[in-house]
């Protein structure tokens, strides 16, 4: 018995535990210029083992399941690859100021489908470097401004 918890232990000690967040984020730069929206993933290593974020992808769909690649770039984001020892985190942002209409392009041309029943299967992809992927549910916040875009062009595309 002792050496099954024990091989258990190490196990689990060994075991990436990371904690995940996707949404819509508010960047208050503290010089008076008006906030910035982000889709922001926010990362924290859990777990004693460090973990190396490679990339973040998204998915969308149960039986025709599709992906796509979310690449950052901005001041306030970390770049690719990421190391998270434990206790530390990260957060990748893509900043819409870049992309002014990049809900409705992700909404048009990746989600295809906002109806509530297709967005419940929208989830962000954390690729770390030993090939493990880890998905996250996105927020309401995210969802909902999803949602609000007609994907056959008539609606609104404003984060």
């Amino acid at each position: 018995m002792a050496v099954v918890v024990s091989l258990y232990l190490a196990q689990k000690s060994d075991a990436i535990k990371l904690k995940m967040n996707v949404g819509i984020r508010l960047l208050f730069a503290g010089d008076g210029t008006p906030a910035e929206k982000y889709v922001g993933i926010d990362i924290a290593n859990l777990g004693d083992r460090p973990v190396n974020i490679v990339s973040v992808a998204w998915s969308i769909g149960k039986k025709n399941k599709r992906f796509c690649m979310q690449p950052v770039r901005g001041q306030y984001t970390e770049p690719y690859p990421k190391w998270l020892p434990h206790g530390k985190r990260a957060s990748f942002l893509h900043l819409f100021k870049d992309s002014p209409n990049w809900a409705a392009e992700f909404a048009c041309g990746f989600v295809q489908d906002t109806s509530d029943k297709n967005l419940k299967t929208l989830r962000a992809i954390i690729h770390t470097a030993i090939g493990k992927m880890i998905e996250v549910v996105s927020e309401k916040n995210l969802l909902e401004r999803l949602s609000a875009i007609n994907t056959k062009g008539t609606g609104s595309a404003s984060l």
